[in-house]
């Protein structure tokens, strides 16, 4: 069989509940991270496919709707995108990737991810009891990024973000013969952290007030919306101005993404 495309899905169904869950939910990380790694592969003019479960209500419909997706062809290799969880979650627990028949590939994403995020290497882990890598014609790796309930992990994955997609599709991209530029970068700002210069006073509020403020700032970083230290001290130490309080909610809210 000749491998002529990447053929993308997150894991598990449109429900956050779906996945696993911690400092990061995996449903929600998870397709970011497969739509922006298709995103540049399509930049590249890298053929490949992207596909996310909407319809499915428990495990058992989704893998069989996920089998399905990548059953109606044999031209592809399966990239299933998901985070883990377990282990002590004070710890740096890594990145890995599962595979039945392509463990040089596997082993080549995971190194990738952890050079380009600091993630600790766990390599390519030998599954034969996954649907996606046995039920499948083509051949499929299934990527765990970090674990979700690792405060290490979490951060190196916020902060690395664009660099762990850009190693996932240039491995992804090599897989088929094909490279991408180091100086291709994409012009999609969606996951680009948003900038603007600020004016307005200091406002002179309450401490519960300050309490308000604080948790805005707190939401837009957990989504990975704003993860600047400048921002955070700004909150600690009461010094934000009324203009970018605003801000922050309009982000938080996605209306400046």
């Amino acid at each position: 069989m000749t491998v002529e495309e990447i053929e993308l899905h997150p894991g598990h169904w449109k429900n956050p509940s779906s996945g696993a869950n911690g400092i990061l939910n995996e449903v929600t990380e998870a397709r970011r991270v497969t739509k922006r790694v298709h995103e540049i592969l399509k930049e590249a003019k890298v053929p490949c496919t992207y596909f996310e479960d909407n319809t499915s209500t428990n495990q058992k419909q989704n893998l069989n709707t996920l089998v399905k997706h990548h059953n109606a062809d044999r031209n592809g290799l399966i990239v299933s995108i998901h985070l883990n969880a377990g282990g002590d979650s004070s710890k740096g627990i890594g990145t890995e990737v599962l595979y039945k028949t392509q463990k040089n590939l596997a082993a080549n994403v995971s190194k990738a991810i952890s050079d380009a995020s600091g993630l600790k290497n766990r390599g390519a882990k030998y599954r034969d009891n996954l649907a996606i890598l046995t039920q499948t014609y083509e051949p499929a790796i299934l990527i765990e990024v970090c674990f979700v309930n690792s405060v290490v992990d979490a951060e190196l994955y916020r902060k690395n973000f664009e660099r762990i997609c850009q190693a996932i599709a240039r491995e992804l991209a090599a897989y088929l013969g094909k490279s991408i530029n180091n100086k291709q970068q994409s012009t999609n700002t969606s996951n680009k952290k948003p900038e603007r210069k600020l004016s307005g006073m200091k406002p002179n509020w309450k401490d519960w007030q300050w309490e308000e403020a604080a948790e805005i700032y707190k939401k837009a970083r957990v989504k990975g919306i704003l993860s600047s230290d400048e921002w955070e001290k700004k909150a600690a130490e009461k010094n934000l101005t009324f203009d970018e309080i605003e801000y922050l909610n309009l982000v938080l809210n996605g209306r400046l993404l």
